[in-house]
């Protein structure tokens, strides 16, 4: 399968910290064009080909790789879109290739789900409001 030429990260426009990972993407030396659509964006995410019903479109990081303005190529989740996002950067595609590893696999994939079931704590402390008392989703997956 051959590697895309161009990103989109699909991100979670509600929560703080999803929105300044956006605009660190943005400001990194790219070694691709990354463009970004808001999970909340319900005809954006469907143009991208991708069914909220089987991708967890709000609840998880999204990145949708393409090789033609026609169909996305390979869609990946979670730590692996994280890690997808390195790849595409200039500073970071080392690093990127590393936690690919065995041995660092498991560690950032780790640290990717401790992180995402703390965003709404970080979420909070970075836009200075009260700390939310459960999980933070825009899907009815968080529901109890």
């Amino acid at each position: 399968m051959p590697n895309p030429h161009s990103l989109t990260v699909i991100y979670d426009d509600r929560c703080e910290l999803c929105q300044r990972c956006r605009q660190w993407l943005q400001r990194s030396a790219q070694l691709m064009p990354i463009g970004f659509v808001a999970a909340s964006d319900e005809d954006a995410v469907h143009r991208l080909g991708l069914d909220p019903a089987i991708v967890p479109v709000g609840d998880e990081l999204i990145v949708v790789g393409h090789t033609s303005a026609v169909e996305p190529v390979m869609v990946w989740v979670g730590p692996d879109a994280f890690i997808t996002c390195l790849w595409a950067l200039a500073e970071h595609r080392n690093l990127s290739a590393r936690l690919q590893r065995p041995t660092l696999r498991p560690v950032a994939k780790g640290v990717f789900h401790a992180l995402s079931l703390g965003r709404g704590t970080v979420s909070a402390a970075l836009s200075g409001s009260s700390v939310p008392s459960g999980p933070i989703c825009l899907s009815e997956a968080c529901d109890p």
